[in-house]
């Protein structure tokens, strides 16, 4: 993932804010979940870095999901982000994966990256069969909002936000700065998601601290870790989030979206079993940790 990408972390400082006071408020109001939920995940189940390391050799690319779905609990699926899903693919999605498996789509660019939200076109209404269609496979679709869009536009996301699909769950992630140095708009942004049950998409990477906001506006949350290939500070900083989430786990948090990105995937394979490691640990969670493969598996490569 290129945003907020720097080719020089010496001097950036990872430490997490403290959470934004109304985030307390939100988690407040809620029942504490005796068995919460916590998926991780990456953004990529093609990658053929990933054979050898989960995935058998020789495995073709029609297994892929099936393979990846035993090692990982979700995706980040960013195929949607281009083109509108039928009911059809998502059902051969489905089939091929777990049944505890989850799918986390990137709302198209038709509806996301359109001046209208893809009202003109009716993107919204094709896209929600197919959303549906995932069932309770569903995890928390998300809207990334390109970084052009500022808050000037903020009344059109909103007005198309309130005509969203109440028992379809969506999270919104804002890029452009001025959504975060602005504080009176920023937390009039956050303000309008809470009351729409929208939740939002916390973003850690290098070069952009400001939109690490900490602000939950449901007990639904997606974090998208962006690490540097393993760098050590790539481990303090999942320390960090596993502190994080413990106390919101604590204070009322019921879903929790956890996408580890690097530069190659079978990078985040290993970030995900030292993060799976410590939530279990530090959260008493029973998740399962994806399985490399044995050296002897891992030789017949070659």
């Amino acid at each position: 993932m290129k945003f907020g990408k720097l080719a020089d972390i010496s001097r950036v400082n990872f430490t997490l804010p403290p959470d934004h006071p109304a985030t307390q408020q939100v988690l407040s109001n809620q029942t504490i979940a005796s068995s919460p939920r916590v998926f991780v995940g990456s953004a990529r189940w093609g990658e053929r870095d990933l054979i050898g390391k989960i995935y058998p050799p020789k495995t073709p690319a029609k297994d892929y999901l099936a393979h990846y779905s035993q090692h990982f609990s979700t995706i980040e699926l960013n195929s949607t982000h281009y083109q509108l899903p039928s009911v059809a693919q998502v059902t051969q999605w489905k089939d091929k994966a777990e049944d505890s498996f989850t799918f986390c789509p990137k709302l198209p660019q038709s509806i996301s990256h359109q001046a209208d939200f893809g009202q003109g076109i009716y993107a919204t209404e094709q896209l929600t069969p197919a959303l549906r269609a995932f069932n309770n496979q569903l995890g928390i679709p998300f809207m990334q909002l390109p970084p052009s869009f500022h808050p000037q536009q903020g009344k059109l996301l909103f007005d198309y936000l309130e005509h969203w699909p109440q028992d379809i769950p969506l999270a919104v992630e804002f890029r452009h700065p001025d959504w975060f140095n602005q504080p009176r708009i920023r937390d009039r942004a956050f303000e309008l998601l809470e009351e729409l049950n929208v939740s939002t998409v916390i973003t850690d990477t290098a070069g952009r601290r400001d939109v690490v906001h900490m602000r939950l506006t449901t007990p639904r949350v997606m974090i998208r870790f962006v690490g540097n290939r393993l760098h050590h500070t790539d481990y303090l900083r999942i320390d960090t989030w596993v502190a994080r989430v413990k106390e919101w786990l604590k204070q009322g948090v019921q879903e929790v979206y956890f996408i580890v990105h690097q530069p190659e995937e079978a990078l985040c394979v290993d970030l995900s079993i030292y993060l799976v490691r410590r939530l279990n640990q530090e959260c008493s969670l029973g998740l399962s940790a994806p399985q490399p493969l044995s050296i002897g598996q891992q030789q017949e490569l070659f």
